[in-house]
């Protein structure tokens, strides 16, 4: 199993060493810097230097047994989880709104009395009509849903990379423990 959790903790130092230099090379660091409340770079070296330094415990642990280096690359690796959840938290776009932005009132937010609105008993929300029937029965599925959904790479590299640093800690935990 400590070889198990070593190759996994490979991949996933490859995978995170892939990104970092991909943003690295795209100005990603520079980018950050320029935005108000950008990413702090030490956030991103941080957890790629507690990911490392934990890397190199577990190697030293697999060479020599002792279960002291193991709980201090475990705990290293809990350090860098810790601090790839906060990169995750901190680039991820929600609000989907900008702060301060004040959404547009819809038509649920009518004031009452306005008979005119649509979801109002005196108008219907939708209508379906002959023609519409007609039509899905013609060609239940449009031609543009017949085409497959291809998965966007970009995005598979950091779901990876999150998922094989779970089943890294996993593999790390339960090694140490047994």
């Amino acid at each position: 199993m400590r070889a198990a959790a070593l190759i996994s903790w490979l991949v996933t130092a490859s995978l995170g060493a892939f990104m970092l230099r991909t943003w690295l090379a795209r100005g990603g660091l520079g980018s950050e810097r320029a935005k108000a409340g950008g990413l702090p770079p030490q956030l991103i070296f941080g957890h790629a230097a507690a990911a490392l330094t934990g890397l190199l415990v577990w190697v030293a642990f697999v060479a020599s047994g002792a279960r002291p280096l193991a709980w201090a690359a475990v705990a290293l690796l809990m350090v860098a989880v810790g601090l790839g959840l906060c990169t995750v938290t901190l680039w991820t776009p929600y609000p989907a709104r900008k702060p301060g932005e004040r959404r547009e009132p819809s038509a649920t937010d009518a004031a009452p009395g306005a008979g005119d609105a649509p979801g109002s008993p005196d108008q219907p929300e939708f209508e379906v009509t002959d023609e519409m029937i007609a039509r899905l029965l013609a060609d239940p599925v449009p031609a543009s849903r017949h085409r497959p959904i291809r998965p966007n790479p970009a995005v598979l590299v950091p779901v990876a990379h999150g998922f094989l640093a779970i089943a890294t800690f996993t593999l790390a935990v339960l090694s140490t423990i047994v």
